[in-house]
């Protein structure tokens, strides 16, 4: 066991804080203690060997049994009490001051009768703790510093735990003393980091290194620069809590960027707000004074900017956009990612990295893609993370970009039968249409009954505003399933109208399939699957040539159909499909193959597409 060393951080620590209060609050300064601005110096002389000896035999006469914690000791050997350990404490015990806390608020009983059946091994320790701790905060504002001696680790070292009175909450444990005041030194600076005029070596040598870690980052080292960006905002320095979160945002997929709400500042109008809007969104926020910014009238005019953002991103119109070439290569990758195609939209978005344009000094990179409605999706936190490894904003040259992944592989259509645990679309049942050489725009004015409606993932359907049946013109209602409503898009030569969580329980005798009226011209598949029930068409030129119908122990089949799709080989069981689905998937796979078709499972579960009603199937 090895003793630390106090001097080197509690003599910086005394003349950090008061070079800081000298700077900060003058007047405040002229009245410390004279020998304390002397001496440089927040703490006492150190405790002798005796008054050592002395407070263990105190400690003892408790009934504590176990010595004293290796790090408050040699602490007291440094200095027999300390000031100003943290905001809320103002004199931190010596070896005279350290008592027994006695439990004078009754916490303990209080915590323990919280207990439930079967408490974890921290909230026992923790109700058993008011009764049995020493105190050490002696002048604070309403705050305890509580040694538990019945919660000591293998090195000997005792729990801190560390209540505020006027909080309402649990006390923060530290898993020691030494923790514990190393955490008040970096609050120390946590508080005073972002006044002005507070500066010392310690935050001239950490906004250094920032900076380097900054130009780093644009060359790819995202790693080391998150690292750095820690340390300095352990220690309250805000540029790097400005850029740290920027990362963050690109690896989680989400997060909070500490930017001045102004719609004239591109870095906040194109990249923080449209981020802000979609977290929001996404919790289904009706409040929306908080991602408009103040309500004062120096803002009036930045929230009336913000409120025509907000009203795009709900209606999923909003469109990012970024400067220079990389500007360019968002519409290109929107147009895919409509499409469906989020693998050839991320391509395109990761070509076009090493030739983005910062809106600044402290912009790191295209956060802001994650509030496009399309592209959001598209960028996951492994996409993330791959285009903060990617050299950008001029530092191209400075190291190789990250080798390009596999190339992608044809999804097929047997994973609609398998589901998703990280989807929130139930695939049980569904319906899809699949046609040929066209776009999906004529797709739309086939099989649709007015233009397309906004993008929308699977799980936002129910509660989608869509246009309202003809005859209502102007009018939108919410889907909630008020009608056939499929989400389009084309992959590989076909484009499709997807439909999933149907559960209509159809009647095959009134089904109407549609795929002769969507086949002039060309071909065009349909498949309807709930429990019980397989159907499939293949239509040619304005007629229906082949398919066949299973539901339950009914079969049907028409036209010359492939023996690779006969329904005895998809279905051998002639009590119907198997309620494992595995009939299911082999009749999905048995067409992808045939056919040579796909749909793109990652955009139907979790990217967005535009909307379509359909013409009904019965």
């Amino acid at each position: 066991m090895t003793t630390f060393e106090w001097g080197p951080l509690l003599k910086r620590w005394s003349e950090d804080w008061l070079d800081g209060l000298a700077a900060e609050e003058p007047e405040e300064f002229e009245e410390l203690d004279e020998d304390l601005v002397r001496e440089r110096w927040l703490g006492f002389a150190p405790a002798s060997p005796e008054r050592l000896t002395a407070l263990e035999e105190r400690v003892g006469a408790l009934g504590i049994t176990v010595p004293l914690p290796p790090s408050l000791r040699s602490f007291l050997e440094t200095s027999d009490g300390w000031r100003h350990a943290g905001s809320s404490v103002y004199l931190l015990a010596g070896t005279e001051g350290i008592t027994s806390y006695g439990d004078p608020y009754g916490l303990r009983p209080m915590y323990e009768k919280q207990l439930g059946a079967d408490p974890a091994e921290e909230e026992v320790l923790r109700a058993g703790m008011w009764g049995r701790a020493l105190q050490l905060a002696l002048d604070s504002d309403m705050t305890d510093v509580l040694l538990d001696p019945g919660d000591v680790a293998a090195d000997g070292e005792w729990a801190v735990y560390v209540r505020h009175g006027w909080s309402g909450e649990h006390p923060d444990r530290y898993a020691s003393f030494r923790v514990f005041m190393e955490d008040m030194y970096k609050e120390f600076y946590r508080i005073s980091g972002d006044r002005p005029g507070f500066e010392t070596e310690v935050t001239r040598d950490l906004d250094a290194r920032v900076e380097q870690a900054r130009v780093a980052c644009l060359r790819g080292d995202l790693d080391g620069a998150l690292a750095v960006f820690k340390e300095a905002m352990d220690l309250g320095r805000p540029r790097a809590g400005l850029l740290a979160a920027q990362l963050t945002a690109l690896l989680e997929g989400s997060g909070w960027i500490p930017v001045d709400p102004r719609m004239d500042d591109p870095l906040y109008a194109h990249e923080v707000l449209p981020l802000k809007i979609s977290d929001h969104l996404g919790r289904h926020g009706r409040d929306d004074s908080f991602v408009l910014g103040p309500l004062t009238e120096e803002y009036a005019t930045d929230r009336e900017r913000a409120a025509i953002v907000l009203e795009e991103a709900r209606r999923r119109t909003y469109e990012y956009v970024s400067p220079g070439p990389f500007g360019l290569a968002v519409t290109e990758a929107r147009a895919r990612a409509r499409r469906g195609d989020t693998d050839g939209a991320w391509q395109v978005l990761a070509a076009a990295v090493p030739k983005w344009e910062p809106y600044g000094e402290d912009h790191l990179a295209p956060f802001g893609l994650l509030g496009d409605p399309l592209l959001g999706p598209v960028v996951t936190p492994e996409r993330g993370r791959q285009l903060l490894l990617t050299p950008r904003a001029g530092q191209a040259g400075a190291a190789p970009a990250p080798a390009a992944g596999a190339p992608a592989v044809r999804d097929g259509l047997g994973w609609l039968s398998a589901g998703d645990p990280g989807s929130a679309v139930r695939r049980d049942s569904g319906r899809f249409v699949l046609v040929a050489g066209i776009e999906p725009e004529e797709l739309a004015e086939r099989f649709g009954t007015g233009a397309p409606g906004p993008v929308a993932r699977g799980s936002e359907l129910w509660d989608l505003l869509v246009p309202a049946p003809q005859g209502n013109q102007g009018a939108v209602v919410r889907f909630g399933g008020s009608g056939p409503l499929a989400r389009i898009g084309a992959v590989d030569g076909w484009s499709f109208a997807f439909e999933s969580s149907l559960r209509t329980g159809v009647d095959p005798a009134r089904l109407v399939d549609p795929g002769a009226g969507l086949s002039h011209g060309t071909r065009a598949l349909t498949v309807w699957w709930e429990p019980g029930l397989f159907h499939f068409a293949c239509a040619e030129d304005g007629a229906e040539r082949y398919g066949f119908t299973v539901h339950g122990q009914e079969r049907r089949q028409w036209g010359d159909l492939p023996g690779a799709l006969t329904p005895e080989r998809l279905f051998p069981d002639l009590g119907g499909p198997a309620a494992d689905r595995s009939d299911e998937a082999r009749a999905l796979t048995a067409i992808a193959e045939v056919f040579t078709v796909s749909l793109p499972r990652f955009a139907l579960d979790h990217g967005r597409l535009p909307t379509l009603r359909t013409r009904s199937w019965t």
